[in-house]
């Protein structure tokens, strides 16, 4: 790597870092007033990591604990980044607006994601073409954003990227280090932890990589094992607490939330808030107390599916379009900004047919072909969110690079 080449990459990082510190000035969380503010006040209040305050025999709400109530252990969301604004909390509160150094942190991971994103595709790939799709993927305005907001996706795209870099170096190399093992189970471990979900696309890779692509079970059962210990301790909290081995238990209330007679893409938690009275549905405020209601919120989506089937299609497909391409009847006017909607639909176009291509070989373009559609139809399921989307840029520009690289073999070779 050249001097002229090293300055332009460095180039392309102060450009990501510059853009990200200009939307902390004007689009930066300056509140935490969600879930996470809740969740990291109980914890640090009351020593547990719940969502739910009793407030009655039957009913429990999401609520900061007084001193004299009732917390009780949840497991509504992962855990890692609740404990992530903790510990920043914990080290800043008396010092500075720790909200502020939360979002510093994620404006560096996320410029730092850039270069390890340079690094995939410069694997394999001219300084140039690694170089264009670095600053193409550091500038798509919906990164910069998520970067200044109170949200794990930061954090998850940077993960990601990483998992992404050591399937890459494995698939060129055909040999995965001891230590690369060992930071693929470990990333595995944190993205689990930072998304429950994620559990199921860890196993569809190390099938595909431990045994489809090459039989290597002893490397299989290797990343399990160390993945295991990673994620076991909140395992084991969760069973003392819960009685069940669980990393997540919000998967009813997503599905009601994106199947339900008042249908909209984005899902629709007034549906749920209207219609619903937690104390009329008797379920006794102990431990068991989130599981239970999620069980419930379970049962009613699925009731509502096999009741409608046909519309629960209709709908299903609609959601898969607006995943791969743009949704159509956002709430969100901001959505159908330009700056938003022309990059998301040109890349979505090249990364669709980039897959379809990408499907017939075997390699690490085929086996991110079946992660993006596997997510698309995954998250299809429940509801479509903008932020769904943008944890699969780095394999669309990657997609879209094997598009456009076929196209010039088709027409220009």
């Amino acid at each position: 790597m050249n001097k002229y080449f090293t300055f332009s990459l460095l180039n392309v990082l102060l450009v990501s870092l510059a853009a990200r510190v200009v939307a902390f000035y004007f689009f930066a969380d300056t509140n935490l007033v969600n879930e996470w503010y809740i969740l990291v006040n109980n914890l640090n209040l009351k020593g547990v990591l719940g969502l739910y305050v009793v407030a009655g025999e039957h009913l429990a709400v999401p609520n900061i604990a007084e001193e004299y109530e009732v917390v009780l252990p949840s497991v509504f969301m992962p855990p890692l980044y609740a404990y992530f604004i903790y510990l920043i909390k914990y080290f800043f509160a008396n010092i500075t607006n720790y909200i502020n150094v939360i979002i510093f942190f994620q404006i560096l991971l996320s410029t730092f994601t850039v270069y390890i994103f340079f690094k995939i595709i410069n694997l394999t790939e001219n300084y140039k073409t690694s170089w264009l799709c670095s600053l193409i993927f550091s500038l798509i305005p919906i990164n910069i954003y998520a970067a200044v907001q109170i949200s794990s996706i930061s954090i998850q795209i940077f993960l990601l990227v990483c998992f992404f870099y050591i399937l890459r170096i494995y698939s060129i190399k055909k040999i995965l280090s001891l230590k690369n093992l060992y930071f693929f189970s470990l990333l595995s471990g944190l993205l689990i932890l930072l998304r429950g979900e994620f559990i199921l696309f860890y196993f569809m890779t190390i099938i595909y990589f431990f045994y489809f692509y090459e039989k290597k079970i002893r490397l299989f059962f290797i990343s399990i094992i160390i993945m295991s210990l990673i994620i076991s301790p909140y395992l084991i909290r969760n069973y003392n607490n819960f009685e069940t081995l669980v990393i997540t238990k919000s998967f009813g209330f997503n599905l009601l939330k994106g199947n339900n007679p008042e249908f909209k893409v984005e899902g629709n938690l007034s549906f749920i808030q209207n219609n619903y009275n937690r104390e009329s549905l008797t379920i006794e405020t102990n431990n068991l107390y989130e599981i239970n209601l999620d069980d419930f919120y379970k049962e009613t989506a699925i009731k509502f599916i096999k009741q409608n089937p046909e519309e629960y299609l209709k709908n299903y497909f609609l959601k898969i379009f607006s995943f791969t391409f743009i949704d159509l009847t956002s709430s969100n006017e901001k959505y159908y900004n330009l700056t938003h909607i022309v990059p998301k639909i040109i890349l979505s176009i090249f990364s669709l047919l980039g897959g379809i291509i990408m499907l017939r070989k075997k390699n690490f373009f085929q086996y991110l072909s079946i992660y993006y559609f596997s997510n698309i139809f995954f998250f299809s399921i429940f509801f479509i969110l903008p932020r769904y989307s943008l944890i699969m840029l780095p394999i669309q520009i990657l997609l879209s690079l094997e598009f456009v690289k076929f196209l010039q073999r088709k027409f220009f070779y």
